[in-house]
């Protein structure tokens, strides 16, 4: 099916998805297992498709003043939404270098440590996956969210 309004992008639907990172994966290749070392953030509508705004990933803590991991965090996307992912069903999207920060603190705010804005077409029926290589520190995670429009 064709993709309807598409140049310019006007979507119908907004849609949002986002998820806890809490395991490391040592691959920049997209593959592994969703929900242990790839993480879901969302699935795009399964007909037509959607637009892709933006993927941004924050880090949290559950204790005061917790310094998080230094990291990498990479983002994909995927024909697959369960299982295991491949180098040959999941795709690069971007990957940002993370610096260790205390977060949870009372004094000084944590700064969203990556952000994409992708602004591009993503297949129909694509999820929407994210990584980071490093395991994160006792009491802390990193959270990414995305935000999407769907043509339908």
């Amino acid at each position: 099916m064709a993709t309807p309004n598409s140049l310019p992008a006007y979507t119908k639907v907004f849609k949002g998805g986002g998820v806890e990172v809490t395991a490391a994966n040592t691959k920049s290749d997209g593959s592994g297992t969703i929900g242990t070392d790839i993480f879901l953030v969302g699935t795009v509508e399964a007909t037509i498709g959607g637009f892709l705004r933006n993927i941004t990933t924050y880090l949290t803590a559950t204790t005061a003043a917790t310094a998080t991991t230094a990291t990498v965090v990479r983002y994909f996307w995927s024909s697959v939404s369960s299982g295991a992912t491949t180098a040959a069903n999941t795709h690069p999207l971007g990957e940002f270098a993370v610096a260790s920060q205390s977060a949870d603190n009372s004094g000084t705010a944590t700064f969203p440590v990556a952000a994409l804005n992708f602004q591009n077409t993503i297949p129909a029926g694509a999820s929407i996956l994210v990584t980071n290589h490093a395991a994160p520190a006792a009491n802390t995670k990193l959270k990414t969210e995305a935000f999407w429009g769907e043509y339908i």
